[in-house]
């Protein structure tokens, strides 16, 4: 797996699915993560998609883009796939805790799936 994105490996090789003991260690990884990035003050961490996950040399997976956080300390900014962005946010526009939960939960119904499901308040805007 080693640099590949969690969505290749999700939604492009259908040949080479991800076991049930991997895909749960995946979200583990991920949700601990997204705690980190979450204390001690840090910018919350909300640019996660399936596309924004990647994978070190040893199959860990590590999150990336990390520089699309530097704008967004005011918590105005919120760089990803409509699919992945909470309904709150498109009302409001600001980044909350409770919106990288959402989208943290996209990611995990993606991976528990096997396939990007978008939600249904996506639909109307595409």
């Amino acid at each position: 797996m080693a640099t590949d994105t969690l969505a290749k490996h999700l939604f492009h090789w259908e040949n080479q699915t991800i076991e049930w003991a991997m895909r749960l260690r995946l979200a583990l990884y991920i949700a601990e993560a997204l705690d980190y990035c979450s204390t001690e003050g840090r910018p919350l961490y909300h640019n996660l998609n399936a596309y924004r996950v990647l994978f070190d040399e040893d199959g860990d997976p590590r999150l990336s883009c990390f520089g699309l956080m530097r704008n967004s300390r005011d918590g105005k900014s919120y760089s990803t796939n409509l699919a992945y962005m909470p309904p709150k946010y498109l009302r409001n526009g600001r980044v909350t805790p409770e919106s990288v939960v959402y989208s943290f939960g996209t990611v995990l119904l993606d991976l528990l799936s096997g396939k990007h499901i978008p939600p249904s308040h996506v639909s109307g805007l595409l």
